[in-house]
């Protein structure tokens, strides 16, 4: 990639749970980065960064994850999708095992020439549309993650011109489907009694929530509720609590000197030995490794995201059951 897309000090690369395209290698230079992930193992947090002149947009497909930004943390899950604009700072979470998830970077520079080889009065009516979205945060479309299949599909055809030609019209598809869902986008008031639970249990992760109780202050009934739960959560409730707690742990390790012990305590843990195996699990880390600044898992497939020279020198390369993601996804 001729200009940088990102301050962070590593790329992404292709490796056996990641997929990383550069579309400007076949004709699209606005893309410079689609990718798809499916995370068997829990990844470490991405610090906060930023994409100078390019805008990203993340589509869940399972699990979920948490973006950071301007002091709010967004949970992304199934069927939603996320978008940072040009510039602006944020940070990644809690990468859980099982995630798929689909995003690309999309070059805005107003001083193109052709965006997207639009007419001018297209090209930057369009720019204008997405650097206004309504929302960031909102509840996508069964087609939007089918156009993302299909941009990964398209890529693995033979290279033509109507090759090229597919992919930019299947790219303008995508991103009108997202303008579109972005628009439609609405909080039920369901839903949105769902959030302040979840705000709730972020907020004070200590205490016990029996479901039968949050099914009856969201106005359901406790199977409809659970399932009502894991659609906006992308989890099951007491597993979200868990994630919750987890979190709070991982901060309390880090940012004071309690003991471990008190830590599972106060979290709400029976014993320290059981915190800290369902800390490994959920993290990949053993709190005293947290407590050192480990920030996650470090494996021989998978080097953070490419910060080592090992995984500079497998750059490009592909293990099979990465090669066509979109086939996978469910």
């Amino acid at each position: 990639m001729s200009r940088a897309i990102s301050n962070l000090r590593f790329d992404y690369m292709n490796t056996s749970e990641r997929r990383v395209l550069n579309l400007a290698e076949v004709g699209i230079p606005a893309v410079p980065m689609l990718g798809y992930c499916h995370y068997r193992n829990p990844r470490p947090d991405v610090p906060e960064h930023w994409h100078s002149g390019c805008m990203e947009i993340h589509c869940c497909v399972r699990n979920a994850l948490t973006f950071g930004f301007n002091g709010r943390a967004y949970r992304l899950a199934p069927g939603e999708v996320f978008v940072n604009l040009p510039g602006e700072r944020h940070t990644v979470s809690e990468h859980p095992k099982g995630l798929i998830l689909y995003w690309l970077i999309l070059r805005l520079d107003a001083k193109a020439p052709d965006f997207l080889q639009q007419p001018p009065r297209e090209a930057a009516a369009l720019r204008q549309a997405l650097l206004n979205i309504p929302y960031r945060h909102f509840r996508g479309t069964e087609r939007v993650k089918r156009l993302f299949q299909t941009l990964h599909l398209l890529h693995d055809e033979p290279a033509t011109d109507l090759r090229t030609l597919r992919l930019r019209t299947t790219l303008l598809e995508l991103l009108m489907e997202v303008l579109s869902s972005a628009h439609a986008h609405t909080v039920p008031p369901g839903e949105a009694r769902l959030m302040t639970l979840m705000r709730d249990m972020q907020a004070h992760p200590e205490n016990e929530y029996a479901v039968a109780d949050l099914a009856r202050q969201a106005g359901l009934a406790p199977t409809h509720f659970i399932t009502r739960f894991r659609a906006v959560a992308g989890l099951p409730p007491r597993q979200f609590l868990l994630a919750c707690r987890m979190k709070a742990a991982r901060a309390l390790l880090q940012e004071t000197a309690a003991p471990v012990t008190e830590i599972a305590m106060r979290l709400g843990f029976c014993t320290s030995q059981h915190f800290a195996s369902l800390f490994k699990r959920h993290t990949g880390i053993t709190p005293l490794a947290c407590r050192r600044g480990d920030t996650g898992p470090r494996r021989a497939s998978d080097r953070d995201d490419g910060q080592s020279p090992a995984a500079e020198t497998r750059r490009g390369r592909v293990k099979p059951d990465a090669r066509s993601p979109a086939r996978r996804a469910p």
